[in-house]
């Protein structure tokens, strides 16, 4: 068999892509805490070029049965086991660690996570979370508001990536946290205090910041092209990483769907939380951002490429990838002439085209 450097020649190639937030996907979600929903949301993202993707978990209440775990801390720590577990058994090869996303959440920041799962920051509830995760977390979304989270950056930042979001926090309490230690931003400009003149709070905290590598969402659902452009322009793409925030319908059809305790309608690819206007996630993969930042918003396409790769790659640790050169992993995305995805490669094997 040709090696795949040779296979490729002539060819616009470009490093495996990053995505180090993701909920699910192919109709199914990396929160149930099913190995099988696992895996396959993982597979359809891997299809489609993301070749690295941590879990990312999801505040929710337990399932109103007799045989589940009783609350929703049981939930989260159960979810996180039966993902190390797919980790650990190697089903799932561009599965890269688990991201949770709370349960450290602000109450009015929420978006589509459960109210009733969200809670103050707790060192022993995050240490049960960390056990379970079985040395596989590599980051948490947390509102640097809330009492104790301070503290939790403080002691946990060694041992976990701290993502700023879901925040009502001003931006002197935001660039706080980012001292103590935390480096990143969940989805920018979304779920937070809006940029405003006279407070400019987490927005102006962040990107005037040189440290915190910052997500953004590229749907042209979540972000007007301007304001990409203009995060674009301040940040450059060494801080800006191209996320999906993927909920299980990605790669799916339009529909009415249920995925744990959250009821969601997808309409024209858009999600929302049944009868309201609440973004539930998005049902993007990170080749489609890609092709967006460079096609409609006009990127440079090498800007584009290390947003969706080599940033995300370099925040989340993975250091043998996210770049194209000698002695990196051959994980690999060929791309047609519309910049979509035409074949993948993950440590040099193919891998399957979607069905």
């Amino acid at each position: 068999m040709p090696e795949p450097a040779a296979e490729l020649a002539g060819r616009l190639v470009v490093p495996g892509l990053v995505d180090p937030h993701c909920h699910g996907g192919a109709g199914l979600s990396v929160y149930t805490g099913d190995p099988d929903d696992v895996r396959a949301a993982a597979t359809g993202h891997l299809a489609r070029g993301t070749t690295s993707i941590p879990a990312s978990g999801a505040s929710i209440d337990p399932p109103a049965t007799a045989e589940a775990p009783a609350t929703a801390e049981a939930v989260a720590v159960a979810v996180a086991a039966a993902v190390a577990r797919v980790i650990d058994d190697g089903s799932a090869p561009n599965l890269a660690g688990i991201h949770f996303e709370g349960p450290f959440l602000g109450p009015a920041r929420r978006g589509a996570q459960t109210l009733g799962a969200l809670r103050d920051p707790d060192p022993e509830l995050l240490t049960r979370l960390l056990d379970a995760a079985d040395g596989h977390a590599v980051s948490m979304t947390l509102a640097p508001e809330l009492p104790g989270a301070d503290e939790l950056v403080r002691r946990f930042a060694g041992r976990l990536l701290f993502r700023l979001g879901h925040t009502d926090a001003d931006a002197e309490r935001f660039a706080r946290a980012a001292d103590l230690g935390a480096r990143a931003v969940t989805y920018l400009f979304s779920a937070m205090t809006p940029l405003h003149h006279r407070e400019p709070g987490p927005v102006a905290s962040a990107l005037l910041d040189d440290g915190p590598v910052c997500e953004l969402v590229l749907d042209a659902h979540h972000l007007a092209d301007d304001t990409v452009r203009l995060a674009h322009r301040l940040a450059g793409p060494g801080r800006l990483a191209l996320v999906t925030d993927a909920m299980p319908a990605a790669g799916t059809a339009d529909g009415a769907y249920a995925f744990a305790d959250r009821e969601v309608t997808v309409e024209s690819g858009v999600a929302r939380l049944r009868g309201s206007d609440t973004l539930a996630g998005s049902t993007l993969f990170v080749a489609e951002a890609l092709r967006r930042a460079v096609r409609v918003v006009g990127l440079p396409l090498p800007d584009a490429v290390r947003m969706a790769s080599g940033t995300s790659a370099r925040l989340l640790g993975l250091r043998d990838r996210g770049e194209l050169r000698p002695g990196l992993r051959a994980d690999l995305v060929e791309l047609d002439a519309g910049l979509r995805p035409a074949r993948v490669w993950l440590a040099g094997q193919a891998v399957p085209a979607p069905g």
